[in-house]
């Protein structure tokens, strides 16, 4: 079939119920004021001889291949939403003369509410600097997306651009499933995941819901239904974390993960740390190359007790996290009714996000052009403080985003800088004890941010 074309779809494949990540958005979508923080945005640079009417039929090809960019969400027959998907229709492709700052213009497409029971979750502008130099936005909302979901985007936007501009049929590989299958294969889960439910009450029942970092200012009291957010990017040496898991048996994320909660045990006065962690939440191979918000989140303890050395506490760590990968399956908002949610303006269970993205990017390319991708601005954030850590050669890029109602970016800069030190620190002497680990500020690295 041309992928220009629209695939047939079931009964079943047109409409039904939300997936539990579908429920979750929809939740934070309704109560929270269409919060931008939800929003995703992705901008592709392009230099060269942009053909606009190639790049259209690139984005018409993938929400004709990928049902879940014509979904509508309208409130159902019962009170409840449902999700509706729409006919493949021509796809509209704004073109725009750039007036004024370009980072302005992005920041307030990237912005811009969605109404998700009428509107497609998914729009995009193009901003023309000259004839040889363009930005592409596309902004979707995380209802229908995650960062697996935004990069099976990219590639397959520019395999599909470089396809139409050469006259070559699309020939992106058949989808067998499409996201309705998943959110109905979802709903038929109640035993397998009644039994994870289980474990995650055990293992968290006593668990602080606040881990008490100190602020620079006070935490608001009152629901805030946007955060406002920054972001700061800088880079640490790889091999630390590198050498830690060759003699330790563990992982880089247990790694990471183990630093991250004990920096910030350290800082909160804690021994008991919960941090938030996502995973892809694709258990079946068959939706590996579907677009589709599939993300599902794990409350990941720590027990920073009785002093252990750094080995005992990524052997803690490592146990913890194989059993909670054995149980990752249940929707989280489920683990959150049944352990409790708090009420006063604070994020369930965590304030804190550690992200580590193990498979690096591949290049976009698209024929006859030059392209990059470019960092959107953060103005919004769903928590306190977020590492995302990211692999590139031999070193780490991390990127911090922090709530800057509650935190300076010096603030949040020293708290990257202690994670560094405690790395490099516990890599050369994994039998030293947590107290043991002490960097004075005045002797912390200095990192490069940006």
């Amino acid at each position: 079939m041309d992928e220009t074309e629209s695939a047939p779809l079931s009964a079943d494949q047109r409409s039904g119920p939300l997936s539990f990540p579908e429920e979750r958005f929809w939740i934070a979508y309704s109560f929270e004021d269409q919060s931008s923080a939800y929003h995703v945005p992705v901008t592709l640079h392009l230099r060269g001889a942009l053909s606009v009417p190639a790049l259209t039929e690139a984005l018409r090809t993938l929400t004709v291949r990928h049902s879940i960019l014509r979904t509508r969400y309208p409130i159902g027959p019962e009170g409840e939403p449902i999700a509706v998907v729409g006919d493949a229709e021509p796809v509209e492709l704004p073109c725009r003369d750039l007036e004024g700052d370009v980072w302005e213009l992005l920041d307030r497409a990237a912005a811009a509410p969605f109404d998700l029971e009428v509107d497609a979750p998914i729009r995009t502008v193009l901003l023309k600097v000259s004839d040889d130099e363009h930005y592409l936005h596309v902004t979707l909302h995380h209802i229908v997306t995650d960062a697996w979901s935004t990069n099976i985007l990219l590639q397959e936007l520019t395999t599909a651009y470089s396809e139409h501009v050469r006259g070559e049929r699309p020939g992106l590989p058949e989808l067998t499933v499409q996201y309705r299958d998943h959110a109905r294969w979802q709903r038929t889960q109640a035993e397998p995941f009644a039994r994870q439910l289980a474990y995650w009450q055990e293992t968290l029942d006593g668990a602080p819901r606040d881990l008490g970092l100190p602020t620079d200012r006070p935490r608001p009291t009152a629901h805030r239904p946007l955060v406002p957010g920054r972001c700061i990017t800088t880079a640490i040496p790889a091999d630390p974390a590198l050498r830690l898991t060759r003699g330790t048996g563990t992982t880089l994320f247990m790694v990471l993960l183990a630093a991250y909660s004990a920096v910030l045990g350290r800082r909160a006065g804690r021994r008991d740390v919960v941090v938030g962690t996502p995973v892809a939440g694709r258990p079946d191979p068959a939706v590996d190359p579907l677009i589709g918000c599939f993300i599902n989140t794990l409350a990941m303890r720590t027990d920073l007790s009785g002093d252990p050395t750094v080995a005992e506490l990524l052997s803690r760590v490592r146990e913890r996290t194989l059993h909670a990968y054995e149980n990752q399956d249940v929707p989280f908002q489920q683990v959150i009714e049944r352990v409790g949610e708090r009420t006063d303006g604070r994020k369930a269970l965590f304030q804190t996000w550690l992200a580590l993205q193990n498979v690096p990017d591949a290049p976009l390319e698209m024929a006859g052009l030059e392209v990059e991708e470019a960092a959107d601005v953060i103005e919004a954030t769903k928590f306190d403080v977020t590492f995302h850590l990211l692999p590139a050669g031999n070193r780490l890029e991390l990127r911090v985003e922090y709530d800057t109602s509650l935190f300076d970016e010096e603030t949040v800069r020293g708290l990257a800088e202690e994670f560094n030190a405690f790395l490099t620190a516990a890599a050369a002497d994994p039998d030293r004890r947590l107290s043991e680990i002490t960097v004075p500020a005045s002797d912390l690295e200095v990192l490069q941010w940006r």
